[in-house]
C-alpha cells in the first residue's frame, strides 16, 4: 500500500512540476506578446507624429504631436507622463544617435 501511495505521490508531483513549467512559459509568452503590441503601438504613435511623411520624426513634430490630449492620454496609459515641459526630454531619450531626428 505504501509503495502505491509513493508512486501516486510521485506522479502527482511530476504533473504539478509540468503544470508549473507550462504556466511559467505561458507567462513569458504573454509578456512577449504584450511587449510586441506595445512596440507596434509606439511605432504607430511616432508614424502619426511624422506629419511631413519623411520617415523621421524631428523635435518640433514630436513636441507639437505630444500636445494632443489623446496622445498624452495614450502615453499616460503606458506609464509615461508626456507634457510640453518634458516632451523634449523624452525625445532626447529616443534620439539614440543624437542627430535631432528619430528614424521611423
Amino acid at each position: 500500500v505504501l509503495c502505491v501511495l509513493n508512486i501516486v505521490t510521485g506522479v502527482f508531483v511530476e504533473n504539478a512540476n509540468q503544470i508549473t513549467k507550462l504556466d511559467a512559459d505561458n507567462m513569458i509568452m504573454e509578456e512577449l506578446a504584450t511587449r510586441d503590441k506595445w512596440v507596434k503601438d509606439m511605432e504607430q504613435v511616432f508614424a502619426n507624429a511624422d506629419v511631413n511623411g519623411c520617415g523621421a520624426l524631428n523635435m518640433k513634430e514630436f513636441e507639437k504631436y505630444s500636445q494632443d490630449v489623446r496622445v498624452q492620454a495614450y502615453f499616460r496609459k503606458i506609464g509615461l507622463n508626456v507634457e510640453k515641459g518634458n516632451a523634449r526630454a523624452l525625445f532626447h531619450l529616443i534620439d539614440i544617435n543624437g542627430d535631432g531626428a528619430v528614424d521611423l
